[in-house]
């Protein structure tokens, strides 16, 4: 059994309140694991709503669950680097009520898919926090370079997302995309002591709205950083599948190819998320530790 929060306000912008849905188990024995649910929609649409079905089903496995709405990407509003301060007051909403709600912030896991994949992959190897630790991060259909994919486009839109995130036009300004990307940040997370985050990538192999190649690529980077990552390659699906939007079939748990890939989200989110260490050393760090320990 679970319960359900809707539009609790957990932060806001220079125009609005942030709102969330939550997803709780109703009987729980420990301080509860969480998942933050990051919708997608090119930066400028979609909301916490797509995201139902999971949120009810993660809830069931005994997580916490956060599905966010964030500022949107509009005509005349750039919502870079402003939708990261949104996700960083997600961040800050689980912290303050940790304890009143039985959370444990060391226990925190990502899912986004499409944009969604992209501001999870980026939040999570660009912020690093001693309050709380990102253990995994889910991301489906990803976009995780921006000026590759605006370079390599298999759709040609009447407005190009990326330069909508970033109020920028691409040409003369691919430096500002790179950088905005979460490729751009693998190596230097590696420098951080405590970031020990895994990834698992899903993707269909007959996308025709973002590149599969940006998993392909993302998790090359990843694999070479030795940041740990699984991938699952969905041959016959392209986009627009992993959760529920209006007017298009299928997006449910129990649908195809969701229905075959819950067992291995359960599967990544319990060896990542439910059983993660405490405290703030990376298995790398660890292993460093110990072995210093061997030699004294």
């Amino acid at each position: 059994m679970f319960t359900v929060e809707k539009n609790v306000v957990y932060g806001e912008t220079e125009k609005e309140y942030l709102t969330a849905d939550l997803y709780m188990p109703s009987q729980a024995k420990e301080s509860l694991p969480i998942l933050v649910l990051i919708h997608g929609g090119a930066f400028q649409a979609g909301s916490k709503e797509m995201y139902e079905d999971w949120g009810e089903k993660f809830a069931q496995e005994g997580y916490f669950v956060m599905a966010v709405n964030y500022r949107l990407a509009k005509p005349d509003y750039a919502s870079f680097p402003g939708v990261i301060e949104d996700l960083k007051q997600a961040m800050n909403w689980l912290v303050f009520n940790a304890n009143t709600r039985d959370l444990d912030i060391n226990k925190i896991g990502l899912i986004g898919d499409s944009a969604g994949a992209y501001l999870s992959s980026l939040f999570a190897l660009s912020n690093h926090s001693f309050s709380y630790r990102i253990c995994s991060v889910i991301g489906v259909y990803g976009l995780y370079d921006l000026a590759y994919e605006c370079k390599n486009p298999i759709i040609i839109r009447d407005v190009n997302m990326n330069e909508r995130l970033l109020g920028l036009p691409f040409y003369g300004n691919e430096r500002a995309f790179y950088e905005a990307s979460p490729i751009a940040y693998v190596q230097d997370a590696m420098g951080v002591a405590t970031f020990d985050t895994s990834f698992y990538l899903i993707w269909g192999e007959k996308d025709t709205i973002v590149n599969p190649a940006q998993s392909e690529l993302f998790y090359e980077a990843l694999k070479k950083a030795n940041i740990e990552v699984e991938v699952t390659k969905i041959e016959d699906k392209g986009h627009f599948w992993f959760n529920q939007l209006p007017e298009i079939a299928g997006g449910k748990v129990s649908d195809y190819p969701n229905n075959v890939l819950t067992p291995k989200i359960m599967d990544f989110l319990h060896r990542t998320v439910r059983q993660a260490l405490n405290g703030h050393y990376s298995k790398r760090q660890i292993q460093i530790l110990s072995k210093i320990g061997g030699d004294v």
